[in-house]
């Protein structure tokens, strides 16, 4: 099996994004922190939050599915976001048995969203503006492909 040759040039861009990356998380895991230390949530109920405001609304069982929890866990984790206002439990209209656990998005962007600059730099319209339409596309496949499948 031959190797490919690898550039100085390509080794050097390869290590800036490895450093930009480890960057990047550094800083998302202190945000956590200390939002999640503001507001009185643990790690699992941000992490559940956030899964509900990827995926929209719903049942306690789908929250189970996308975070590994049991159901009886996920039953806990809604009571402690609703109690924080993060969440609101709506009767689903198809089934009048089952619950759809929906997000406040307004309580998250005025008391979670602000402990992530990185983020709120991101949401800017502007901030794509300096790439191309290409680099967009590389970096969208590039972030796509660390993501877990589960997510």
């Amino acid at each position: 099996m031959t190797r490919k040759r690898s550039h100085p040039r390509r080794e050097e861009a390869v290590r800036d994004l490895k450093l930009n990356l480890r960057h990047f998380v550094v800083e998302l895991l202190v945000s956590n922190f200390e939002a999640i230390e503001d507001v009185g949530l643990n790690p699992t109920d941000l992490g559940s939050l956030c899964l509900l405001l990827l995926h929209g609304p719903a049942p306690a069982g789908r929250l189970a599915e996308l975070t590994g929890l049991t159901t009886g866990a996920v039953t806990g984790v809604i009571d402690r976001l609703e109690a924080g206002g993060f969440v609101h439990r709506e009767l689903d209209p198809a089934d009048r048995r089952k619950v759809i656990v929906v997000p406040d998005r307004g309580r998250v962007d005025r008391d979670l969203f602000p402990h992530f600059p990185s983020l709120r730099r991101a949401r800017a319209a502007t901030f794509y503006d300096d790439f191309s339409d290409a680099e967009l596309e590389s970096i969208a496949e590039f972030l796509s492909r660390l993501r877990s499948p589960k997510a």
